[in-house]
């Protein structure tokens, strides 16, 4: 059981009221911006309580980690190296293929994360248009 402090409550609170993923920095902004004044390092141990009590959860990009609602149906992500945006997505052939190499290899799966990284639309045609200059 974990002790919700008013800290760890404004961070659940602020993670679940949004769609977004957070990483600690962009978090203690948010927080601040709404008028709460709590320190960074009781952001990452929040954080870290917060997800080992499963009330949220994380991904691991880097060297950084990112944390969303842990209420939401599975899914995967896209994210993109030139602007840090993510996408989510679902495909159940993915899905499928991945219990069967769990299968094939004679493995329990209890969960994954599929990451893929890339360039998003909004970056390539950015990038086009740089080109094109």
């Amino acid at each position: 059981m974990i002790k919700l402090t008013a800290q760890r409550q404004a961070i659940l609170d602020m993670i679940n009221q949004s769609n977004q993923h957070w990483d600690a920095e962009i978090l203690a902004r948010a927080l601040s911006d709404a008028g709460h004044s709590i320190g960074i390092a009781t952001i990452y141990r929040g954080l870290t309580a917060l997800e080992q009590a499963g009330l949220i959860q994380a991904m691991h990009l880097g060297d950084k980690k990112r944390y969303e609602r842990s209420d939401k149906a599975h899914h995967d992500h896209l994210v993109c190296g030139s602007c840090g945006s993510i996408e989510e997505f679902f495909d159940e052939q993915i899905e499928q293929r991945q219990r069967h190499v769990a299968s094939q290899y004679h493995f329990q799966m209890n969960g994954h994360q599929l990451l893929i990284f890339g360039i998003c639309q909004q970056c390539l045609k950015l990038s086009v248009k740089g080109e094109q200059s």
